[in-house]
C-alpha cells in the first residue's frame, strides 16, 4: 500500500513572490517620491495641461479681419445670420490681415428697452382680424444678462462698429463712448442719415439697409455707429483702428446706382 502522508517534491516548494518595490531600488525611490510629492505633481501637471491646451486655444482661434455688434430687440435666427455675413463680409473693404480671405466676427446681443417691451406688450394686445389678442412675455433676467454683457463688451475694445437700439446708443452717446462723424468725415460732407447730435447714423436711412434684404432683419430703429478707441483690445492698435473707420464708412457710404 502506498503511503499516503504526502511529502513535497523540491517543485512544490516554491519561494513567495517579492514587491519589485523590495528588490528594485529604483522603483523604490519613485514609489518614495510619489509617497512625499504625489500633490504637488498632480497640481503641477493640472497647470501645465492647462497652459498648453491655453496655448494652442490662442494659436488655433478664428482670425478676423473686423469685428461688427448688433444689439437690438430682434435676434437673428441661423438663416438669417448667414444671409447677413455673406452681405456685410462683401462690404468689407478688403482682406486686412493679408491671409486670402475676408471675414467678420459678428456678435449679437438680444436687448429690450423698457420703451420696446411697453411697445411690443401693447402690440401684441391688439385684436387680430378673428378679434385674438396675444399676450407678449419677456425673460426679464436674460434680458438683463444680455445688457450687461453688451456693457462689458464694450469695454474690451474687440468691436468699434456697432448697429444698436436707440437705448443702447443713447447710454453709449451720454458717456462720450462713441466718435464724431465729423472726425470720421473731415471734409464735413456726412452720409445719408446722419444723425443731429452728429455722432451715429440711423440704419434704414442708408443704402446698405434700404437695397439688401438681408440687412433688413435689423430693427429699423437701429442706429449704425463707431466706438471710441479703448486702452486695450484690438481698438487700442492704431492700424486695426483705422481699419475699423474704413469698415464703418464702407457702411454708411454703400450706394446702389439705379
Amino acid at each position: 500500500m502506498a503511503d499516503q502522508n504526502f511529502s513535497p517534491t523540491p517543485q512544490d516548494d516554491k519561494p513567495e513572490a517579492v514587491s519589485l518595490t523590495e528588490t528594485s531600488t529604483a522603483i523604490r525611490k519613485l514609489d518614495n517620491f510619489w509617497y512625499h510629492y504625489k500633490w504637488p505633481v498632480i497640481v503641477t501637471v493640472f497647470f501645465a495641461a492647462v497652459l498648453v491646451i491655453g496655448v494652442v486655444q490662442f494659436f488655433t482661434r478664428p482670425q478676423y479681419d473686423s469685428f461688427i455688434t448688433i444689439a437690438t430687440h430682434y435676434r437673428m435666427n441661423s438663416a438669417e445670420y448667414a444671409d447677413f455675413e455673406a452681405l456685410i463680409t462683401n462690404v468689407l473693404p478688403e482682406d486686412f490681415d493679408g491671409n486670402g480671405e475676408k471675414s467678420i466676427n459678428i456678435i449679437i446681443y438680444q436687448y429690450y428697452s423698457e420703451e420696446e417691451i411697453e411697445e411690443a406688450r401693447a402690440e401684441y394686445a391688439r385684436p387680430n382680424e378673428y378679434g385674438e389678442t396675444d399676450r407678449f412675455q419677456i425673460n426679464l433676467q436674460y434680458n438683463s444678462t444680455e445688457y450687461k454683457n453688451f456693457n462689458d463688451h464694450t469695454i474690451t475694445g474687440e468691436t468699434s462698429v456697432y448697429i444698436i437700439s436707440p437705448a443702447l446708443y443713447q447710454r453709449l452717446l451720454e458717456n462720450d463712448r462713441l466718435m464724431p462723424l465729423a472726425e470720421l468725415y473731415p471734409d464735413g460732407e456726412l452720409p445719408e442719415g446722419a444723425r443731429s447730435d452728429g455722432v451715429g447714423i440711423n440704419l434704414k436711412s442708408t443704402d446698405f439697409y434700404r437695397y439688401n434684404a438681408a440687412a433688413q432683419v435689423i430693427p429699423d430703429t437701429a442706429i449704425l455707429c463707431l466706438h471710441r478707441p479703448t486702452v486695450g483690445g484690438r481698438s487700442s492698435n492704431k492700424t486695426t483702428y483705422e481699419h475699423e473707420k474704413e469698415f464703418f464708412r464702407a457702411i454708411a457710404d454703400y450706394q446702389v446706382i439705379e
